[in-house]
């Protein structure tokens, strides 16, 4: 049995964009960033949310709104983003006020030990930053939502 990986040169061979063209196979390439149609709910704050929550949801939705993509739809998951962030600050805050590890006695002495808002904190920090992503906040889904836009055709593409 073959081990390694394919061969070079092994497979089909990618078709040209010319003869793509001439079937009528060729992908367009998108125009315009999706955005949220005007008549559709705007983003209300859940009173459930702290002062600093509320206001960290306020942040984002503008972030949201600037870019026309604000919708009522979105509102749970901006308020959980929110709510993670304030998270992350206040473990951040208990870490450098206590430190990170703690120490605990045992039978034979002592033991030192993370301090239980390392961990809780690594979480917080991955549902905010899977969750940046699904609102597409971050970097990389900034570049996809820009690759919408493309450069006008000028006299020296041909180069």
């Amino acid at each position: 049995m073959a081990r390694g990986g394919s061969r070079p040169g092994s497979g089909r061979k990618p078709t040209s964009s010319a003869i793509k063209k001439l079937r009528g196979t060729e992908k367009a390439e998108p125009d315009t960033i999706p955005t949220i149609a005007a008549d559709e709910a705007p983003l209300i704050c859940p009173m459930h949310l702290s002062d600093l929550a509320q206001l960290l949801f306020a942040k984002i939705a503008g972030i949201l709104a600037a870019e026309n993509r604000a919708s009522g739809k979105y509102a749970e998951h901006v308020a959980l983003l929110a709510l993670r962030l304030e998270q992350i600050q206040r473990f951040q805050a208990v870490l450098e006020t206590e430190g990170d590890t703690y120490k605990s006695e045992t039978a034979r002495g002592f033991i030192i030990r993370a301090r239980p808002e390392v961990a809780m904190l690594s979480d917080a920090m991955r549902q905010a930053q899977s969750l940046l992503g699904e609102l597409m906040l971050n970097p990389a889904s900034a570049l996809k939502l820009a690759s919408g836009h493309q450069a006008e055709a000028g006299d020296f593409d041909d180069f």
